[in-house]
């Protein structure tokens, strides 16, 4: 594309695009993978692929490097998969609409992606470039990164043989980050047994909210971000007071690491309450967009539908609702040493109604083991409260801060060199796979950076191309400064 000629990261958003042609859902990476290693293939490089689906791609150092240590290029195959309510888009086969506007990569309808292509494509233009000079490099790409970190936590021991890790998950430029939160997803679960009602008594309404504004649920938990599951069962709640009210079916947004955006409800009220009832529905979406003073776009809707006469037994509703308002949601401490950066917090991530089970999940994230038990044991307590079954279906751990760290040393004076002013240091409350990657491999020293991508995880996502220009510049730049090693 003629925008992006003479650029150093020319290459970088060539292979951005090409990637993005290629359906790369969490557990559905196996197209990607194999297009790395054709990519391999044809530029003569070695790759290996481990048990678990993680793949590394390796290049020998440069001429005067040999002696370098080695430096491991990561990031992860998969991305999340979102996408605008009016989209069509398929994310098993479709490939992604990228647009330019105003310096941005977008997509249309859709999650970008950026997270974390971004860091397939920088990584594919310096494995193919044999102009560069740098220390030996491996390139690991890792599976399942957004929904479990099995790739990192399951990636086999003594593979690797790089000393200095350069994770490329960052989303920030000018950051430098050298430690993250770690993570423990919860499902909260209770067996039910349908009842049957008699259908001509009732009608049967939904009620949905949309467009909030939702994001990544470690980035954006500390902005107080509406809650789509927990706003709408607080209106059933209210509802609830006046009248009798028998739910049948909740759904909504469903991925862990996402602030709802979305959520609806399926229920049924008394046919002679109809024209009350839908007075009392306006009045309380009328309060709430006002109480909702960021939520800009939110959209309240509720209408008659034509479901089953099978409704969840009111004891079991009764709990749901009680249960999903004392769940702790949203930030729970803040870094002592640093008040401004979250600790620990919590994310209501979804409720499911499946398999004759309702299943309530949390996921905690936090960069203090004791608070991340606390919270742990706060679930537990309200979940066995109301007979609910609690499971652990991801736990990976923080990534720790390390005193003495050369790359994080050498990155801060490159960049300063580079750009004439100084790199921010950041522990950040997202879960990058570090400190999953340092279980198997605890002597790495690593780095974590990446070029400005704004509002990952949602639709609005896109990536700042001016910043990736500089980001890859300051890459090729470290790459060869590392050889002092």
């Amino acid at each position: 594309m003629e925008i992006f000629k003479n650029l150093v990261a020319e290459r970088v958003f060539h292979y951005f695009f090409e990637i993005s042609k290629i359906p790369r859902e969490s557990k559905n990476e196996k197209a990607i993978r194999e297009y790395l290693k054709k990519f391999a293939q044809e530029n003569n490089l070695d790759y290996y692929q481990d048990k678990i689906g993680n793949l590394i791609i390796k290049k020998e150092a440069s001429k005067n490097f040999e002696n370098s240590n080695g430096i491991i290029l990561q990031g992860h195959l998969d991305m999340v998969c979102e996408k605008s309510e009016d989209s069509n888009h398929n994310f098993k086969t479709d490939p992604l609409d990228l647009i330019i506007e105003d310096n941005f990569i977008k997509a249309k309808g859709t999650t970008l992606g950026a997270d974390n292509g971004i860091a397939i494509a920088m990584a594919m233009a310096i494995l193919e470039n044999k102009e560069l000079r740098h220390p030996n490099i491996e390139f690991l790409a890792t599976i399942e990164e957004e929904t479990s970190m099995k790739g990192a936590m399951n990636l086999e021991k003594n593979i690797l043989k790089g000393k200095y890790l350069i994770n490329l998950d960052a989303k920030e430029e000018d950051v430098i980050t050298v430690a993250s939160a770690g993570a423990l997803i919860i499902e909260n679960s209770v067996k039910i047994e349908k009842e049957k009602i008699n259908k001509g008594n009732y009608k049967f309404f939904n009620i949905s909210i949309s467009n909030l504004l939702g994001g990544h649920s470690g980035r954006e938990i500390h902005k107080k971000r509406g809650n789509a599951y927990k706003i709408l069962l607080d209106i059933i709640s209210k509802l609830r007071e006046e009248f009798e009210i028998n739910l049948i079916d909740i759904k909504g947004s469903s991925k862990v690491n996402v602030i709802p955006k979305e959520s609806s409800i399926d229920f049924t009220i008394l046919k002679q309450d109809e024209s009350k009832f839908l007075k009392k529905v306006k009045d309380i979406f009328f309060n709430y967009k006002k109480l909702l003073e960021i939520e800009k776009n939110v959209e309240f809707k509720v209408k008659e539908i034509e479901v089953s006469d099978e409704i969840i037994p009111k004891r079991y509703f009764n709990d749901l609702l009680k249960l999903s308002q004392k769940l702790p949601n949203g930030v729970n401490t803040f870094m002592k040493n640093y008040p401004e950066i979250v600790e620990s917090s919590s994310n209501f991530a979804a409720i499911k109604i499946e398999n004759n089970k309702i299943k309530l999940i949390v996921s905690i994230r936090s960069s203090n083991k004791e608070e991340e038990d606390k919270l742990a044991k706060k679930i537990y307590e309200l979940a066995n409260n109301y007979s609910y079954c609690s499971e652990i279906l991801v736990h990976f751990p923080a990534w720790e801060y390390m005193e003495n760290s050369k790359i994080r040393d050498t990155s801060l004076k490159t960049y300063e060199q580079l750009f004439d002013k100084k790199m921010k240091i950041a522990i950040v409350h997202t879960g990058l796979e570090c400190g999953a990657l340092k279980k198997n491999y605890p002597n790495l020293e690593i780095i974590s950076l990446g070029p400005d991508i704004y509002d990952i995880h949602s639709v609005k996502e896109r990536l700042d191309i001016t910043s990736t220009e500089r980001t890859y510049t300051f890459l090729l730049e470290l790459l060869k400064n590392l050889k002092d090693f």
